[in-house]
């Protein structure tokens, strides 16, 4: 059987759900429409929610024809079973009604619907799936509430294979050693003021910022972060990210725009390589690591400077907390249980035993 994942190779997901599909005995293939469109479409393509909507679909139709195009050339090329597809990467109504005729179809959720404007046809898109997975459980509560069936809490756990203690030479841990960490974009409007002003309780315990241009518009409402700033842009390599939470010991988790109640990709990949995560409390966490545990997250950004007083003071202490928390995310989300969850939604499940007996 051949799985064709539509799952940007640049995130650590890729290779956690690449290797869920290898370990069923799949030929896995990848696609990612980031390859092959021009930089200044993909630029032009996040800005286009800007013009009238008349504009936008003479737009769209040139954009995403191209991207469905490729899309359905490769699918008859390869010819899957199974269509994995991250958030919805531009996909079509009448591109994903060719995928069903020959193969099953899941969405895995990376961001909200409500809150993606990349694709007007998101939402219709996940109620002609075969299976849909969310990592929040409001997500799910609201999108039930619509009709949508069999949709699955799904936490992809440690991305090892990405994220994972690494032997730095002491060049490298100089060149990329920190107290606190974050790495990550901002945004131009309140929901940008909300997160620099959760960032901005770091600043006094050696906060280092790798994020976009949009950070420096708080540099006046939030002075102290200036000097923490480094401006990226674009992708920082994964290889790169991961000796970089190698060598800090805090990595700052605030609660994005678009999660409700579930926890941020960031968290698990801090946790592969071994900083601890300090994290705005979200309601999802009692799920991931169960009710009354004693876990790194404030519920007031105030807590913030103690809590990281406290864990930069006490070497040990951090370390045994990440190794708790690591501990208890392998067990609960390890690959057998991811696996586990994808293809019995899909009617698919043979269990590694099964499969061994079956050889």
């Amino acid at each position: 059987m051949k799985a064709l994942l539509f799952v940007p190779r640049r995130y650590s997901l890729f290779s956690i759900f690449r290797e869920a599909f290898a370990s069923q005995g799949m030929e896995v293939h990848a696609i990612d429409f980031y390859e092959q469109v021009r930089n200044w479409e993909k630029q032009f393509n996040v800005q286009v929610f800007r013009l009238p909507d008349r504009l936008r679909l003479q737009w769209e139709k040139y954009y995403f024809g191209k991207i469905n195009k490729y899309y359905l050339e490769e699918y008859e090329r390869i010819r899957p079973e199974i269509v994995f597809i991250y958030n919805n990467e531009m996909i079509l109504p009448d591109t994903l009604a060719h995928f069903r005729r020959k193969s099953k179809v899941a969405f895995f959720m990376g961001d909200h619907p409500f809150y993606t404007p990349t694709n007007r046809h998101y939402i219709g898109l996940l109620f002609q799936a075969d299976a849909v997975f969310a990592p929040d459980t409001f997500w799910i509560s609201q999108l039930s509430k619509m009709g949508l069936k069999n949709i699955h809490y799904l936490n992809p756990g440690i991305p090892e294979r990405d994220y994972f203690p690494a032997g730095l030479t002491e060049e490298e841990r100089e060149a990329y050693r920190s107290e606190v960490l974050y790495i990550g974009m901002n945004y131009p409007n309140s929901w940008g003021y909300r997160k620099a002003k959760f960032i901005n309780e770091f600043a006094d315990f050696g906060l280092q910022i790798h994020g976009n241009r949009h950070w420096k518009r708080f540099f006046p409402l939030f002075p102290k972060l200036e000097r923490c700033f480094r401006e990226r842009k674009g992708y920082i390599p994964v290889e790169t990210v991961n000796k970089m939470y190698n060598a800090t010991r805090i990595v700052p988790i605030d609660g994005n725009p678009g999660l409700m109640h579930g926890v941020h990709l960031r968290m698990f990949e801090a946790l592969g390589a071994g900083a601890l995560p300090l994290l705005e409390w979200q309601e999802d966490l009692r799920l991931i690591f169960g009710e009354g545990a004693e876990l790194p997250a404030v519920r007031s950004y105030e807590e913030i400077p103690e809590m990281a007083a406290y864990y930069l003071n006490n070497e040990a202490a951090r370390q045994e907390k990440v190794a708790w928390m690591k501990k208890a995310v392998a067990e609960k989300y390890s690959a057998g249980n991811l696996e586990k969850t994808i293809f019995g939604a899909l009617g698919l499940w043979r269990s590694r035993t099964a499969k061994c007996l079956a050889h």
